[in-house]
């Protein structure tokens, strides 16, 4: 059997629920009924003494019980339980957008920590904003690329934000199988990914902590010059606090984090230089902004600023479908009651 999602149950007439708040006053009555015992005389109280309640009488609750139960059904059942099945329909999408992240080696360095996460890696941090920036995104379209020195499709644009989420969660540096960077070949599978779509803004938004090594045959400023004609716009984010910081080492024999013999994982200090100059020229190129991140909080800003820029219209159909539920309660306390009826003329029944 399958039960409804209880997110989904409603009320069509709600204010009738106020009565139920009766309840507690009818049991307060109930209540003082029943300390009223009524009192016969004897001459002498040593036969009575001797009298035990019945197994009967023990269970007489279950009278007063079912009663409050036929009460709570009905009050339920004239405020009209539903269950929404209503569907919608995106007939026209927002923004089609594709993130591509960097998972070079120095995506490992540790400048982005604080003192409330302690170590944690630009990647770490990485992930942790773009999860939120995908949630805000409900009706768009968003692709997912990791780039070191190839670019790896890890999701295809989709709607389905919890795909998104779990491909989102398993990105680490080694992922692509190496550990540079080339960004002007990141540009050109995000681009390639946002051309062929007829949709209203097409956004490519591309985060590094780092230059082009090796040094690529091609000038990045190509793919930007093409993605300008195609109507692709290029946010570009630098991120990271200094070029030289405390990171952790990567491992290629085991694609993972270098450790030592304990198990604990290598710390060393690096030098990883940004290329900004590149990146702005980029975002320029395509009537887009180029950003600078120090931490997770001007991070998470960033990436608010270009939600706030990137809003579209979007067309909605919205199929309205209520299914009624009042049969429930309302046959329940049918039942309740035909049952109270027949024990209180029967195991229960009272002689006057």
């Amino acid at each position: 059997m399958n039960f409804p999602d209880v997110e989904k149950l409603q009320f069509a007439e709600p204010y009738w629920l106020l009565l139920l708040l009766l309840i507690p006053i009818l049991l307060w009555f109930q209540s003082l009924k029943s300390n009223k015992t009524p009192s016969i005389r004897f001459s002498s109280l040593q036969n009575i003494s001797s009298i035990r309640l019945t197994g009967k009488g023990r269970y007489l609750w279950i009278i007063s019980l079912l009663r409050f139960l036929i009460i709570i059904s009905l009050i339920i059942t004239i405020a009209r339980p539903q269950l929404d099945q209503s569907t919608e329909f995106i007939q026209s999408s927002g923004v089609d957008i594709v993130l591509a992240i960097d998972l070079s080696a120095s995506m490992l360095a540790l400048d982005m920590s604080d003192n409330q996460q302690g170590e944690v890696t630009r990647l770490d941090v990485v992930k942790d904003v773009i999860q939120n920036f995908i949630e805000k995104r409900k009706y768009d379209r968003i692709g997912l690329i990791a780039f070191s020195v190839n670019p790896y499709l890890v999701s295809a644009l989709t709607m389905d934000k919890e795909h998104l989420q779990k491909n989102l969660a398993r990105l680490r540096v080694g992922l692509t199988h190496q550990t540079g960077t080339n960004i002007g070949a990141a540009l050109a599978e995000g681009i390639n990914r946002l051309r062929p779509l007829e949709s209203k803004s097409k956004i490519l938004i591309l985060l590094t902590d780092g230059k082009d090594e090796p040094p690529p045959p091609n000038s990045p400023l190509i793919y930007a010059d093409g993605a300008s004609k195609d109507g692709v716009k290029i946010y570009t984010i630098a991120i990271g606090t200094n070029s030289r910081t405390r990171t952790y080492l990567f491992d290629p024999s085991t694609r993972d984090l270098m450790r030592y013999t304990n198990g604990k994982p290598v710390v060393q200090v690096a030098d990883y230089p940004v290329d900004k100059d590149i990146l702005k020229k980029i975002s320029f190129k395509t009537d887009a902004l180029f950003f600078e991140a120090k931490d997770k909080k001007a991070l998470s800003s960033i990436y608010d600023e270009i939600d706030r820029l990137e809003k579209t219209e979007i067309e909605l159909k919205v199929n309205a479908l209520f299914k009624d539920l009042f049969q429930w309660p309302l046959g329940f306390a049918v039942f309740a009651l035909l049952l109270e009826i027949v024990l209180s003329r029967t195991l229960f029944m009272k002689i006057p």
